[in-house]
């Protein structure tokens, strides 16, 4: 890693972090194109390993408002977004990983901008298990799919619903990563450049924390993914 990629690294790291450890979501949205256009491997495993780093947090903070029957739902679908993530991956070059992890950081911040809802259902619940299983898996993205169907929940709820939901498509996707040979001590090694941008990020996510009730903060961290994931399809298309 060149200095420059490694200021890149931990800027997006901690910025990630930071939206993760406030709104739920936002570590691979906000530093997964950044990531990926310096080294393609950083999605899917180590992008899932470390957002747990921050997704743990919001398990154990907020266990007493996370909504169990969302949860449960989820589950029901996430074995087969899983699967089918898992076949694409095995299918696909880095090149393509990177435009897919482009293509959905832009989409899902472009229709949350948008304020495109999905009607709540348990139907619905059980299928945004497994967009987020999907998504999870090839570009290490769960959160737009999760807040399409979620936005009508309080922070600390969404916090709480969406820790747990991707505690589970973490222990199930890296075992199925392991299982392929997706995931290796190279991946380790990338964990550890991502390491230290986290723990600054969950720092400062206490400070920042008091701003989520602010109009311009939503609209703001989706305004950042949208340009990466922008960014990271034009790199690749031109």
């Amino acid at each position: 890693m060149s200095p420059l990629e490694i200021l890149v690294i931990i800027c997006f790291s901690a910025a990630g972090a930071i939206s993760q450890g406030c709104l739920g979501i936002g570590l691979a949205l906000v530093a997964g194109p950044a990531l990926v256009a310096i080294d393609p491997s950083f999605a899917p495993g180590p992008l899932i390993v470390v957002g747990q780093v921050v997704g743990i947090r919001n398990v154990i903070v907020e266990r007493s408002h996370t909504d169990r029957r969302a949860v449960r739902r989820c589950a029901y679908g996430l074995p087969f977004g899983l699967a089918a993530g898992l076949v694409v991956l095995s299918m696909v070059s880095d090149e393509v990983i990177a435009l897919l992890v482009g293509s959905l950081a832009a989409a899902g911040a472009l229709s949350l901008l948008c304020g495109f809802r999905i009607a709540r259902t348990p139907r619905v619940e059980v299928a945004t298990g497994m967009g987020v299983g999907f998504s999870s898996m090839t570009a290490a993205l769960p959160g737009p799919a999760f807040v399409l169907t979620f936005s009508d929940m309080k922070p600390a709820t969404l916090r709480g619903t969406v820790g747990t939901v991707f505690l589970m498509v973490a222990v199930a996707a890296l075992i199925g990563l392991l299982a392929t040979g997706e995931f290796g001590l190279y991946e380790i090694e990338l964990i550890g450049w991502l390491i230290p941008g986290i723990i600054l990020g969950l720092f400062l996510a206490r400070f920042v924390r008091p701003f989520l009730d602010r109009a311009w903060f939503r609209p703001a961290v989706l305004l950042v993914a949208l340009a990466g994931g922008l960014a990271l399809i034009l790199r690749q298309v031109l």
